[in-house]
């Protein structure tokens, strides 16, 4: 259960970015009830952007998972795009950290959240900014299939 419900989290978190990206994390609700999503899920899609677009704290490991990561996932992305390889699997946690470093590349990306989402899962960034890289190496293949079959 746990499985299906993260997977249905992940691809939702941003229901309504596209949309609606001036009301993000607050249309969400209201386009998730038009699915008969649970409570559950509409709290855990709203909470990725605490502090940023909405009041609604992560609570449960996978909340604060997201919201430490979906900054970061960014960053990370934006980092192995301008690899010559253009993929984050012969990237290094040193290259990481030197773009994490770096403000003005993929300046979008908030480090404060990224730094905050660390904390609140009780890891040090290290950890995060690792954990994240080794997450995306996995399934970068797999993401870049579904990608050919979307287009």
């Amino acid at each position: 259960m746990m499985k299906i419900f993260g997977e249905r989290f992940g691809l939702l978190h941003d229901v309504d970015f596209e949309c609606y990206p001036e009301e993000h994390c607050k249309k969400a609700p209201e386009l998730l009830k038009e699915i008969d999503a649970s409570e559950e899920l509409i709290h855990a899609v709203c909470s990725h952007g605490y502090g940023i677009c909405t009041n609604v704290e992560p609570i449960h490991q996978m909340e604060k998972i997201l919201f430490a990561t979906d900054e970061l996932t960014g960053l990370i992305w934006a980092a192995a795009k301008m690899r010559p390889s253009k993929s984050t699997k012969d990237m290094e946690l040193s290259s990481l950290k030197k773009k994490f470093k770096d403000k003005k590349f993929a300046a979008g990306c908030s480090r404060d959240v990224i730094k905050k989402g660390a904390e609140q899962l009780g890891w040090e960034l290290d950890e995060l900014l690792h954990k994240t890289l080794d997450a995306m190496k996995e399934i970068e293949d797999e993401v870049e299939i579904k990608m050919i079959e979307i287009n």
